[in-house]
């Protein structure tokens, strides 16, 4: 055997063995990216509050209405709920403990709503995670990327601009 022969073999062997620590390499750094996007997701679900609503019973008429509310996520560090019960409306701000306890809370009744409801629901539920992160828990848990801009839509649409303040959810954009 020459020695270009040789330097042949080995450079087309060097070449193969180049190529398959590469393809190893790529498979290895997309496991590990999987792996993280799983473990991101895993955390995101486990800090991510799960307000569930329920009411106790009809309020008397310009009373407040009570509430049963539980947590089945991580702490709500700051929240804003409006709940329609026949022709009138009630709003609250609340914070909950991570995996929280059925509570009852009271909720003020801010107006009449302009078009009564058969039973009661609710209309406007957000809240702030421990991470700093707002979610509509009506939207399927969606992200809000600008809660101050997408309470006023949401205020402007269930025409209660003015009306209520939800001061921890209008000044969260203007950090």
């Amino acid at each position: 055997m020459s020695t270009e022969e040789l330097l042949l073999g080995s450079s087309v062997l060097t070449a193969l063995l180049a190529l398959w620590a590469a393809i190893f390499a790529t498979r290895a750094d997309r496991a590990a990216r999987k792996a993280k996007r799983i473990a991101d997701q895993r955390w995101d679900d486990s800090i991510r509050p799960q307000p569930n609503f329920s009411f106790t019973s009809a309020p008397a008429m310009g009373q407040p209405i009570e509430v049963s509310v539980q947590n089945m996520g991580g702490a709500l560090t700051a929240g804003a709920v409006i709940v329609q019960h026949g022709d009138d409306l009630y709003a609250s701000e609340l914070t909950l403990t991570d995996r929280a306890p059925s509570s009852r809370i009271l909720l003020m009744p801010v107006m009449k709503a302009w078009q009564r409801a058969s039973s009661p629901r609710c209309l406007l539920l957000a809240g702030r995670d421990i991470s700093g992160r707002w979610w509509d828990f009506l939207d399927g848990g969606r992200e809000l990327k600008d809660p101050g801009r997408w309470l006023q839509g949401q205020l402007r649409e269930l025409r209660l601009q003015g009306v209520v303040n939800f001061p921890s959810l209008r000044d969260a954009g203007k950090n």
